[in-house]
Order: structure tokens, then C-alpha cells, then sequence
């Protein structure tokens, strides 16, 4: 998945304040009890998320504005991706998803893609429905113990990521699916 953080803080400085956008959400730091973090592990629903969010946003701020400004973070899955997927999978390759990500981002990047994107994974490890988030080692422990023992190849963009589910749970790592088409 692309991100468009700047995107998305372009959109929410339309309806809030950086000061908001850094204490309330958690947008340039790494604080544990941020909204956008508490949101990602599941800890309050969309309605709590929306209705913290529309306390500290403008006047006349609407919910489909937060959404709109929120999911500005996901810029897409490029199609070469899904089509490198899609080869892995008519392959017989065993595909499982596991992503940090929260309701509103989850429902949006269902929305757009041609066919569920379950079709391709068969399973799918979502931060907010888990309470965990990577690269909490127990996340990593909790979908190892779920998958078969084979070889398993996670890509992750992000290096902290990688280094967790190397050092945790030995899986081989790499940092995209066009990187792991070459090395199989």
C-alpha cells in the first residue's frame, strides 16, 4: 500500500490545527495513548475516533470531511502489485495479509479494488481487530502460531518491520513484492 502522508496532512490542516494534528492525533510523534494509535489497535470504534476527532476540528466540520482528509493516507495499491499477487497466488503460493490499519482505512481500501481483496490472501491480520500492531513482537507470535511452518517471506516497506519479524519469528524479509518476485 502507498501512503500519501503529506496528503493527508494537507487534508487535515483544512480541519484542524497542527497543534491537534500532533497531540490529538499523533502525527509526528509516537506517543502510545494518540487517538490515530488507539484507533489502529482497535482500543475505540470509528464513532469514538470521529467524535474526538469533530471535538477538536473546526467549526462546521462534517464526519465525511475527517473521513475524506483520514483515508488521504492511502494512496492505493499500484496494479502492478496486485498483478504480481495475483501471479503468486494462481501459483499456489499461500498469501496472508497483515497490516496496521484502523476501520476507516480498512473499509476504504475495500472500496477500491475490483474484487475483495480477500480473494487473494487466505488470511488477513488487521492492527485493529488484533489490538496489536507491528512490530510488537507478540503480533508477529500471534500470526506465526496461525500460519503453516513453511518458509515464510513477509514484505514490509518498512525496515523496523522487517528487522521485528526476522528477529521474533525468523522469517525471511523483504521490502517489496517486486523484490520478493526475484528472489523466488
Amino acid at each position: 500500500m502507498r501512503h500519501d502522508r503529506e496528503g493527508c496532512l494537507q487534508a487535515l490542516r483544512q480541519i484542524m490545527t497542527d497543534e491537534d494534528i500532533t497531540q490529538v492525533l499523533g502525527f509526528g510523534n509516537d506517543r502510545p495513548d494518540t487517538l490515530r494509535h488507539r484507533f489502529e489497535l482497535g482500543r475505540c470504534t470509528t464513532r469514538d475516533f470521529l467524535n474526538e476527532v469533530l471535538t477538536h476540528a473546526r467549526p462546521g466540520t462534517t464526519e465525511q470531511q475527517v473521513v475524506d482528509a483520514w483515508n488521504r493516507m492511502h494512496a492505493g495499491i499500484p496494479d502492478a502489485v496486485w498483478e504480481q499477487l495475483e501471479l503468486l497466488h494462481s501459483r499456489g503460493h499461500r498469501l496472508y495479509l497483515m497490516s496496521n490499519t484502523d476501520d476507516i482505512h480498512w473499509q476504504h481500501t475495500l472500496s477500491l479494488y475490483r474484487y475483495p481483496i480477500r480473494h487473494l490472501f487466505d488470511e488477513v491480520f488487521l492492527s485493529f481487530e488484533k489490538g496489536m500492531a507491528k512490530p510488537d513482537e507478540a503480533f508477529f507470535e500471534a500470526v506465526h502460531r496461525q500460519i503453516p511452518s513453511a518458509q515464510i517471506w513477509f514484505v514490509d516497506d518498512m525496515e523496523t518491520n522487517r528487522l521485528a519479524a526476522e528477529k521474533c519469528v525468523g522469517w525471511h524479509t523483504c521490502a517489496s513484492v517486486n523484490e520478493l518476485m526475484e528472489r523466488l
